[in-house]
């Protein structure tokens, strides 16, 4: 199958009716992956819909370049209406089922409707059927991969857990149990689908327009890469490989603006986690191997856990203070097993433990529980009750904005939240990053467009003048020029979900890849020669399009965009905070880069000049003309 070649898989679970939509080019310009969900959902889904309405889609979206030998070409994105902000729901996760996807001939799914009883779809090359999955109920994602490879052999599988099924918004979609799509709710809405997994067979194979050009771009990239010495930490460590879990900043305890007991940081130190590494693992076609698998024993039982995440010491090691790695690496577990996402749940845990600690809460509301900091029994008692909607955790799992409007009497002061979505990023220190966290389409999120200057600092006035326009990013902690990160890096993750590589694979260092590299891996893949502008002008049209969405299904504006108080209001250690002032000024820039009103929505303007006129013309007066 030609790289450009693939299908569409169409759904409605209810009524089991399945049909292939082979005129795949329509979409060509879009690429793939990320933009054709997001281009679908804009143009098919319903306004004013529950995110549990059977009439919302889910669409999963393999990118251009899974199954070719780009390096981290596996990433498949993951689409619908987000549960905890009613906006863009969007997530990209890794492993061998986007792969898969493209072998079986599917470049993207789309599902509506709800399974009249609990089901799981098995695609197997070009037949697609839906089957009861009563054995699956209430079964964690470990279970139910485990009987689905015993069921059909060797399959691909993404599942939820119990809090998918039971609808808990913070639960997340895994595959390969051990690769969680995070973030907005997407495991919530395959529950409200009665869905409980797919599993595809594939035994096709992808070819690109100009093998030779493309393999030697192919081995140029693999060894930029395997020379890279952040990569050779990560082939060590695994994706958490930092130098330090933090500096003075982290998420302490709800982002009390406090700094951790430095033995606390000592305790969780990457040399800690590798005393219990046993393997590694790798996605296709990456020659990174960030996928580490660790083993320990405590009283006579063992503990397995892969995939540990850079996210996991700050959520549960500083936010919910457990200062031991053995019981990070088992709350990660748990938390994959469940089917939690590990940043929305810690936070709303956190939520609930500053509450108690200030008397908002009591063991009345609690279960009986004390909410105290550190404590692993209480808190691994919450993920379980939140994940099956227990007592007090049927209140927890509807996440913290919304639990903390329905109790009131001041708890939601103590809800850090972005558009509705718990916030992992600490936003007190570098601009970009709380610049790109804040504006992210779908509610808080570093992964879409965020960076932490002090990894650019050292860019050479060439780079910065070809990239950013200005010839110095200028110093870390200051506003003026950050906007230009956050545009850059937005466009860019965005074509690599589109074509499906990861996002490790590029820190814009010349010892690793460029957007010049991924024109030629693009250009020699699909035989359409592209350079790096194009490249940013994909990932601009992408981002656009989430921006309608919510456009067409939130209210949002500016004043979404603002950061949490606590970041203005609560100084990290006593010297530091966000100036609204400069924050504003910043915010202006940004949006005038874009070509969006002052707002923060598109104009008709830009949207036709990007080729989505029909987009502008759906939105209508939603948006200005100029």
């Amino acid at each position: 199958m030609n790289v450009q070649d693939g299908k569409i898989l169409r759904i409605d679970v209810s009524n089991s009716k399945v049909s292939w939509w082979e005129d795949f080019k329509r979409y060509k310009r879009f690429v793939g992956g990320r933009a054709v969900n997001q281009y679908i959902l804009f143009n098919e889904l319903p306004l004013d819909i529950s995110p549990f309405d059977p009439t919302n889609m889910l669409a999963f979206g393999a990118g251009l370049l899974c199954g070719t030998d780009a390096p981290g070409a596996c990433r498949l994105n993951i689409d619908s209406k987000n549960t905890l902000t009613e906006g863009i729901g969007s997530s990209n996760v890794g492993g061998y089922f986007a792969p898969e996807m493209r072998f079986a001939g599917i470049n993207n799914i789309i599902i509506r409707g709800r399974c009249p009883n609990l089901s799981y779809i098995l695609i197997d090359n070009g037949d697609a059927n839906i089957i009861d999955a009563k054995d699956l109920k209430g079964k964690t994602t470990t279970e139910t991969e485990k009987i689905l490879k015993e069921k059909h052999g060797d399959v691909k599988v993404l599942c939820i857990g119990p809090a998918g099924e039971n609808l808990v918004r913070s639960s997340c979609i895994i595959v390969d149990g051990a690769r969680a799509a995070g973030r907005c709710g997407l495991g919530a809405i395959m529950g409200s689908k009665n869905l409980k997994a797919i599993a595809v067979k594939g035994n096709g194979e992808i070819e690109v327009h100009n093998p030779n050009a493309f393999q030697k771009i192919v081995e140029e990239s693999v060894e930029k890469l395997n020379n890279n010495k952040f990569n050779k930490r990560r082939m060590k460590y695994g994706v958490y490989c930092y130098d330090e879990p933090w500096d003075i900043e982290s998420p302490y305890r709800n982002f009390s603006g406090e700094i951790p007991p430095p033995g606390n940081k000592e305790r969780l130190m990457p040399d800690i986690f590798l005393e219990y590494k046993i393997d590694e693992k790798t996605c296709p076609s990456c020659p990174i191997r960030c996928w580490s698998v660790y083993e320990f024993e405590e009283e006579g039982s063992l503990t397995h856990v892969e995939a540990l995440q850079g996210n996991d010491p700050h959520n549960f090691g500083a936010k919910l203070d457990l200062a031991d790695a053995k019981t990070v690496l088992k709350a990660h577990a748990l938390c994959n097993d469940l089917g939690l996402d590990v940043d929305n749940v810690s936070g709303v845990i956190s939520w609930a433990m500053e509450c108690y600690e200030r008397g908002l809460l009591t063991k009345e509301d609690t279960d009986g529980l004390a909410l105290e900091w550190g404590d692993s029994e209480v808190i691994f008692e919450l993920l379980r009750k939140i994940a099956f909607r227990e007592g007090f955790g049927d209140l927890l799992a509807e996440g913290c904005k919304r639990a903390s409007e329905k109790i009131g009497g001041g708890t939601e002061k103590y809800c850090i939240h972005v558009k509705g979505q718990e916030l992992f990023e600490c936003l007190w220190l570098s601009p970009s990053w709380a610049l790109g966290t804040m504006v992210a389409p779908r509610g808080g999120t570093h992964t879409r467009g965020a960076v932490i200057e002090k990894r650019l600092i050292d860019l050479d006035s060439e780079v910065c003048e070809r990239y950013f326009g200005v010839s110095s990013i200028g110093d870390e902690s200051q506003y003026k020029n950050k906007e230009r990160l956050v545009y850059f890096f937005e466009r860019l993750e965005a074509f690599l979900d589109c074509v499906g590589i990861c996002m490790f694979t590029n820190s814009l260092r010349v010892d690793m890849l460029m957007p010049e590299d991924y024109a030629l891996l693009f250009s020699a893949a699909t035989g359409k020669s592209i350079d790096w502008r194009e490249v940013l002008r994909i990932g601009e049209r992408t981002h656009n399009i989430e921006k309608a969405f919510n456009v067409l299904h939130t209210d949002w504006g500016r004043r979404e965009d603002i950061p949490p108080r606590r970041f203005v209001n609560v100084p990290l250690d006593g010297k530091y905070r966000i100036d609204l002032d400069r924050w504003d000024k910043m915010l202006d820039r940004y949006y005038a880069l874009h070509g969006w009103d002052t707002r923060g929505i598109p104009t008709k303007k830009t949207l036709d000049k990007l080729g989505l006129e029909n987009i502008a013309k759906r939105l209508g007066k939603r948006i200005s003309k100029e």
